[in-house]
């Protein structure tokens, strides 16, 4: 289907997708990127050339190329597709990105782009969303969007190797759609409602009305936030190495905070629906940097698949350094051994063998991976010291 919509979102411009993106696309696609397709994966310009006359030959499908908005470069694809306006609904997908994007704002800034055109555009009462049960990494992303999970189709997928799967439908309303707004642009840092007063006509934060916040996103690096999340399955030794990071980053008298995430929504009920870490992490981090601090060092099992969230909720811009700490399955059981026995341990072990699995899965590739195994925590940290560029040379 042809069209002339384009969409802005911060830092990204959907566009109508063209064969003039096909060679553009075609160079970041891999077995990885492709997860959860039902074509073959293209492997040369000519076979991305043939999936965009596809697309653009569907009905209903309006497809978009994903391009940095500043740099014109190809970012990814995705589409408004089974458009039906006449009963009020669509679904978005036949989504892929560049994995060097993978964890920042693109996705969550193209969902603000098309969920706004289709239900303050369009009108559409419900979007909807299928993700193969397979792909980990997709189902969390739509599930943050705050889509509500309908239910699993059995067998409805099949995969480029033949082999069949289940596909689980999310869904947004029209009614539920001022919540997830609200949420999408908490994610991309941008004003809600109440604070409308405090932008300029383009959507954008008036720097005037908003100093503080505008100066510390410009901030040269000296006085910019930097943030080493440190993440890794249960037994691998987060804690342990954070602690060793103290210590050396203290003996080089390099000012620093450390603040363990796993404690900042610690409470029954869970509070997780609430966004509570997140709020409190950027309550806590807004005290430190009051008095000087810059750089921060977080302690998290997920926080290296989740580092575009915590970015933003620490709410000043920072420079980030993901670490994904890593460690065989031997050594992860041993050291478990150490806290928990009997039936406690096992619950422990299942969790952290899983937790590795999607952690290996989810993480983009710009995360660092650090192996622990027959390593000390002072040689890790001095490691990840490095990474940072925070050691006085």
């Amino acid at each position: 289907m042809q069209h002339d919509l384009t969409l802005r979102a911060p830092g990204v411009r959907l566009v109508p997708l063209a064969l003039d993106h096909a060679a553009a696309l075609v160079a970041f696609v891999d077995d990885r990127v492709w997860r959860g397709m039902t074509s073959p994966v293209p492997r040369t310009p000519d076979d991305m050339r043939a999936d965009v006359e596809t697309a653009l030959a569907a009905p209903g499908r309006y497809a978009f190329a994903v391009l940095d908005d500043a740099t014109g470069a190809v970012l990814g694809s995705t589409s408004l597709y089974d458009v039906d306006l006449r009963i009020g609904r669509l679904e978005i997908g036949h989504t892929f990105y560049d994995p060097a994007v993978w964890g920042t704002h693109v996705n969550p800034a193209c969902k603000l782009a098309l969920l706004t055109h289709a239900f303050e555009t369009w009108g559409v009462h419900r979007v909807a969303l299928r993700v193969d049960a397979r792909n980990a990494r997709s189902l969390a992303a739509v599930a943050r969007l705050g889509a509500v999970e309908e239910g699993r189709l059995r067998g409805h997928r099949l995969a480029p190797d033949g082999s069949r799967g289940d596909s689980v439908y999310f869904s947004i309303l029209a009614d539920e759609w001022p919540a997830a707004r609200t949420r999408l642009r908490e994610r991309l840092g941008l004003p809600g409602p109440d604070e409308a007063a405090l932008t300029d006509a383009s959507g954008r934060p008036d720097e005037a009305a908003r100093p503080d916040e505008a100066a510390r996103a410009g901030a040269p690096d000296g006085e910019r936030s930097h943030v080493v999340l440190i993440g890794g399955r249960s037994g691998v030794g987060k804690s342990t190495v954070a602690h060793a990071l103290h210590a050396l980053l203290t003996a080089a008298d390099v000012r620093h905070a450390v603040i363990e995430g796993d404690y900042l929504d610690l409470a029954h009920p869970a509070p997780h629906a609430e966004r509570l870490a997140e709020r409190n992490l950027r309550a806590v981090w807004s005290a430190y940097r009051d008095l000087g601090y810059r750089r921060l060092v977080y302690t998290n099992t997920v926080s290296p698949q989740y580092a575009d969230d915590l970015a933003l909720a620490m709410g000043d811009a920072p420079r980030v350094t993901a670490v994904l700490l890593t460690a065989d399955d031997a050594t992860a059981h041993e050291r478990l051994a150490r806290r928990e026995h009997g039936a406690e341990l096992d619950a422990h072990v299942a969790r952290s063998d899983a937790a590795a699995r999607g952690l290996d899965r989810g993480c983009p590739p710009s995360v660092h991976r650090v192996g622990t195994t027959g390593r000390t925590p002072d040689e890790i940290a001095r490691g990840i010291a490095a990474l940072a560029g925070w050691l006085p040379t």
